[in-house]
């Protein structure tokens, strides 16, 4: 009903670039430079509509998550968004006001932008717009909007799972390779995943123990995984348990 030439755009730039990585496995290098060329150009032209001197001017977080997500900024810009997108959370009082399309990605950028406690603290928001909010009234399923007022069995902001799977707790699957790198806070103090994936069940913990952190990986046989931890300790681990 309220079409946006931005958001289009941005979707355009996107689908170009996923696109293109698909051709490339595929071996068709010709549809992957015509694809990879559409995606730029897309690119350039969000940031034409969208930036003024290299900076998003909105009070909108959607239009920071979305640029930063979608890798339409350079690296200054996104820099910069993702100071101004936390700094637009701070200011809204720690809570979110971001839809169906960026609310999936809104504390992943926001924690891989630098503000991992900003991240945490819309995780843990316990009054509306929250995730907690609809916990605390007693919520056994996730509603579709923030107040309940729609339906109360609906998926929509149950995206922040991803986070929780990818950021929190760092499980991340790509073209068969595994990577642990996972996110903690003391304002969670433990944290667990475990996801059966096409490779085997992948799990990762953590959990805090005064200010240490121990953390509990599992990797599934006849694989291997690399760990990062937030401390610059990085292992290539083969399949087994660890405690690190």
């Amino acid at each position: 009903r309220t079409p946006q030439g931005k958001v289009a755009t941005a979707y355009f730039a996107r689908s170009g670039r996923i696109l293109a990585e698909i051709a490339e496995i595929l071996d068709r290098k010709e549809d992957a430079d015509r694809y990879q060329e559409i995606s730029e150009k897309a690119a350039g032209a969000f940031r034409h509509m969208a930036t003024e001197n290299g900076r998003i001017h909105s009070r909108r977080q959607a239009e920071y998550v979305r640029a930063i997500s979608f890798g339409l900024l350079e690296e200054t810009e996104k820099k910069q968004a993702a100071a101004d997108l936390n700094e637009l959370v701070v200011k809204n009082d720690y809570h979110l006001n971001t839809g169906f399309l960026s609310t999936p990605y809104l504390c992943a950028v926001l924690a891989e932008g630098g503000y991992v406690e900003t991240a945490y603290k819309l995780l843990l928001q316990d009054t509306s717009p929250g995730w907690l909010y609809a916990v605390k009234k007693g919520a056994t399923t996730i509603w579709e909007t923030w107040d309940g007022a729609a339906s109360l069995n609906h998926y929509s902001y149950g995206a922040i799972c991803g986070w929780l799977f990818a950021g929190v707790c760092g499980i991340r699957l790509k073209q068969g390779k595994i990577t642990i790198q996972p996110t903690p806070h003391n304002s969670l103090q433990y944290a667990r995943a475990s996801y059966l994936s096409p490779v085997g069940e992948i799990i990762s913990a953590w959990r805090y123990e005064g200010e240490k952190v121990i953390y509990e990986i599992e990797i599934p046989s006849n694989a291997e995984a690399d760990v990062i931890l937030p401390d610059g300790r990085q292992e290539h681990l083969a399949a087994g348990r660890y405690c690190l």
